[in-house]
């Protein structure tokens, strides 16, 4: 009897492990940590990945492209990525977008706040464009966990800091000449103001007068 428990034991963790490796990706249950619930401890070794993102500093509404990166050797599984606040982790910030059959988009707390693994299959690369909100500023880093097989996998590969900068001005330039103004962000607006003008007969009596008012002094 207590044989048959084990094997019923190790029987039933097997599929508890396979249940819980989400090889589709679908891993919302670990949004909040980014922890895999693979019931073994994640690895103390320095992570052969890196995170990377194009740009050390950002405004609000900017796009960061955000590449995934396995060393010559190296590859992953699975991972999951987000973008989080720099002195205190909270998050995730901002929306993510991807392209290709290799990455997938999560809702974690938000709509498109992380990415995620399609499939099993090895991978050595994963880019993913992120857009900076309008809301949230404060210096950001992205995070990411990368799976090896369901025992090997790290947690929290960070990137470096993103400084935020400052928003994008919404400024209105009007041009006198013109019969339209224009703003930064690319709206265009009529102008009421009507365009300066001369007479010329005033421009031709100019120099006349001027040289009254010196004989006069």
């Amino acid at each position: 009897m207590q044989s048959a428990f084990v094997v019923l034991l190790l029987l039933g963790g097997s599929s508890l492990s396979t249940v819980l490796a989400f090889p589709n990706g679908l891993v919302t249950p670990a949004c909040e940590r980014m922890i895999p619930n693979h019931v073994v401890d994640s690895m103390s070794t320095p992570a052969p990945f890196s995170v990377i993102s194009n740009s050390s500093s950002y405004v609000a509404g900017q796009q960061i492209t955000v590449t995934l990166q396995a060393n010559e050797t190296g590859f992953f599984k699975g991972f999951l990525l987000q973008a989080r606040a720099a002195d205190a982790g909270v998050g995730p910030i901002g929306t993510f977008s991807v392209t290709g059959t290799e990455a997938q988009l999560l809702n974690c707390s938000t709509v498109a706040s992380a990415v995620s693994h399609t499939s099993n299959v090895n991978k050595t690369t994963i880019q993913a464009t992120w857009t900076a909100p309008d809301n949230e500023f404060r210096d950001i880093e992205f995070r990411a966990t990368f799976v090896q097989n369901f025992s090997i996998f790290w947690v929290g590969v960070r990137s470096s800091w993103l400084a935020f900068a400052g928003e994008i001005p919404n400024t209105t330039i009007v041009v006198p000449s013109s019969s339209t103004a224009v703003t930064l962000n690319g709206t265009v607006t009529p102008n009421s103001s009507p365009p300066l003008s001369f007479s010329s007969s005033i421009l031709l009596l100019l120099p006349v007068m001027l040289l009254t008012l010196s004989n006069t002094h």
